[in-house]
């Protein structure tokens, strides 16, 4: 969780030292089930104290049974104890402790009570040192604390984030290590994979080692390769009972485990409403990657890993990795859902992410652990001006649906980030000491998600409004005109097609609206027109207009199929049978109402005619005029259909017909020859 340099932070309060550093005793503070060990510096009040010296321990000289262990490879029998981590220090190694310093700083950071750095060089201290020093406290346990705040004599000491290895003595008994062990040799130096700045150490107390009513000596070997966390960070430093220690373990893998299933859940979430709705968005591809390589840096910072990878070098190899492939990942998605992925902004990102496949790259062949650190440090200026370039990219892309809520869960995702810093940085004036890197994808995704029901709440509201436009339109145009509408496809102009046209006109209804109030006919006129509007839509005609009592439709457009003339005519047949049954539904004599038909099969104009304001969807032409003829001088109760409707309807093998006349019409030069329609016989849907 670090970017950089890990500088030697939080919770170390002042060594004690008076000349005789055994006899005092430290300051703790216990609350509830813990003792915290830690130094309130940044509020101003020591709560406890530490002593530091630089450089390694020698090892006892008295050689006891239980201090000792054989040396395997050459054969030796050698003292466990450094006399650092004695309960009573030797006279010979009393000297040389530094207490009365700022706790929450690296060992290069340290100063003397004159102001002056004890330790300005890094490189120096572990050229003199090998890298190695010591910490040593008392910490007070009473009887009192075991009843009533541990309620239990097996206690855990958690150490947090503590140099980059480390080995701890409780009373003078090795209790654990991380990176070093109690067989390490004094000035030994580890190999990078040895490293863990960032692990979280638990060592439990043997309960026969536990004193209670006198100081017991708590003494940490740390070991520093690089500038790097060399010493106490700012994390929680404390004494608690083990299955508070085990709670509060299980609290934090669990964090981890529920920031990694979150991302990759929702990031799952995202994929699959892009499939459903935006396959030609490929902003949540990217989101989705994103998400796994969270999931993935995640992993690589919780403690679960250190059980599985063995490994710390190749720990902040992987985590760095995944962060750089997130931060690359994130870039992509708000550049692409904000549509701005055009001109100088698609250059720049082709080049953006050619450098964050090089940086990966660059961090998975890093030689050593400094050179790791340093580049991301410096790698880290580059995701603070790709955060102020996305800034810029949101103000772009304001417009975009949803964009919004993506902008404010990326503002959050920032803020949680610039707290790391702050916490890393460890400013007097800034209170935090808690990590939130976790939990700022986390946000993030969860606006994401916002914005996914956000859009399907939308949708919903789109496919709703879609139906009742649909329902709307449905009484004025044909299903097909309807479509087009609905899709925004119109526009004016048109086309040559060949095209179907059918007229209609009924016969009786002129003397009818003579002798009857105005309502009675609206009523009837509207329940002819019902009745005859659905047998056209069933034949899937486009319903052109009403015109006063005659009715206009052709086949052909928007869509052509061999069986337009065929259709208009079986159309025209039953319009002439139902005819009957209006007659019947209205109460009136057979015959009162009957219909004049003309059907015409020809090459016309078909589009949107009319101006940009106000445009019809209809068809004009010779062959539009001709149906309109056929019907004028058709007979009542018949279909007059012309040779060229009849001949692509499929002549005599699919139509009856009753008589046949040469009609000469308006318009026309030639006569037309006039088949008036009987019956329609059963045709394959082709």
């Amino acid at each position: 969780m670090v970017f950089s340099k890990r500088l030697f932070s939080s919770w170390i309060c002042f060594l004690f030292f008076t000349g005789f550093l055994s006899n005092l005793s430290a300051q703790v503070l216990l609350t509830n089930q813990i003792l915290d060990l830690r130094s309130e510096t940044s509020f101003g009040q020591s709560i406890h104290k530490w002593s530091f010296k630089p450089g390694d321990s020698p090892l006892v000289t008295e050689e006891k049974e239980d201090d000792l262990y054989l040396d395997e490879e050459s054969g030796q029998t050698k003292a466990l104890r450094f006399l650092h981590a004695q309960p009573i220090l030797e006279e010979s190694v009393r000297n040389g402790w530094i207490s009365g310093f700022q706790i929450q700083t690296a060992w290069d950071k340290v100063r003397d009570g004159d102001g002056e750095f004890y330790f300005p060089d890094f490189h120096k201290y572990r050229e003199t040192y090998k890298g190695y020093g010591w910490y040593r406290t008392e910490i007070l346990i009473t009887e009192e604390d075991i009843r009533s705040k541990f309620k239990s004599r097996n206690l855990t000491l958690r150490l947090g984030q503590i140099s980059q290895a480390d080995a701890v003595y409780w009373n003078g008994k090795f209790i654990g290590g991380t990176g070093l062990l109690f067989d390490t040799e004094e000035g030994s130096e580890l190999e990078d994979k040895s490293l863990y700045s960032d692990k979280i150490r638990f060592y439990q107390i043997p309960t026969d080692q536990l004193k209670t009513d006198e100081p017991n000596v708590l003494a940490v070997r740390v070991y520093a390769k690089y500038p790097l966390s060399p010493g106490l960070s700012h994390d929680k430093f404390y004494i608690s009972s083990v299955k508070y220690s085990e709670r509060a373990e299980y609290w934090n893998d669990f964090k981890k485990i529920f920031v990694i299933v979150l991302t990759l859940l929702l990031g799952s979430f995202y994929l699959y409403w892009q499939f459903l709705f935006r396959s030609e968005d490929d902003a949540t591809i990217y989101f989705a990657l994103g998400s796994i390589f969270m999931a993935l840096n995640t992993l690589f910072q919780s403690q679960i890993i250190y059980s599985v990878i063995a490994d710390g070098f190749w720990i902040k190899k992987i985590e760095y990795f995944a962060w750089i492939g997130l931060v690359h990942l994130l870039f992509n998605f708000i550049v692409r859902f904000a549509h701005v992925l055009q001109g100088w902004i698609k250059i720049t990102n082709r080049y953006i992410d050619g450098a964050g496949v090089l940086s990966m790259f660059v961090v998975l062949f890093s030689p050593n652990l400094l050179f790791l650190s340093k580049f991301f440090f410096y790698w880290s200026f580059v995701t603070i001006l790709l955060g102020g370039a996305l800034f810029y990219i949101i103000f772009l892309g304001r417009k975009v649906p949803s964009i919004g809520t993506v902008s404010l869960g990326f503002c959050v995702f920032v803020l949680l980030i610039m707290n790391d810093v702050f916490v890393e940085m460890q400013w007097e004036w800034y209170p935090s000491h808690t990590f939130l890197k976790d939990y700022a994808f986390a946000a993030f995704s969860i606006s994401v998600a916002l914005s996914i029901v956000k859009n399907m709440i939308d949708s919903r509201r789109l496919v709703e409004k879609q139906r009742e436009e649909k329902d709307r339109l449905s009484r004025y145009f044909s299903p097909a005109v309807m479509e087009t509408i609905v899709a925004d496809n119109i526009k004016l102009g048109g086309e040559e097609k060949h095209i179907a046209t059918l007229f209609s006109d009924i016969v009786g209804f002129t003397t009818f609206a003579e002798k009857n109030p105005p309502g009675v006919v609206l009523q009837n006129l509207n329940t002819i027109f019902e009745s005859l509007s659905d047998l056209i839509f069933h034949y899937s005609a486009t319903l052109d207009k009403f015109i006063g009592d005659a009715i206009m439709a052709f086949w052909g457009a928007p869509k052509q199929t061999e069986l337009d003339a065929y259709h208009a005519i079986a159309c025209a047949v039953d319009m002439q049978k139902k005819m009957e049954e209006i007659n019947r539904e209205l109460g009136v004599p057979p015959g009162t109402f009957r219909l004049r038909i003309g059907v015409n099969f020809g090459e016309a104009i078909v589009g949107n005619i009319g101006s940009v304001k106000r445009m019809d969807y209809t068809v004009i032409g010779d062959a539009v005029n001709t149906a309109a003829r056929l019907e004028s001088h058709g007979i009542p109760g018949k279909v007059a259909v012309s040779e060229a409707a009849f001949l692509a309807a499929g002549g005599a093998e699919y139509i009856e017909f009753e008589d046949t006349k040469e009609l000469t019409l308006k318009g026309k030069v030639e006569p037309v020859k006039v088949y008036f329609v009987t019956k329609v016989k059963p045709r394959p849907v082709v």
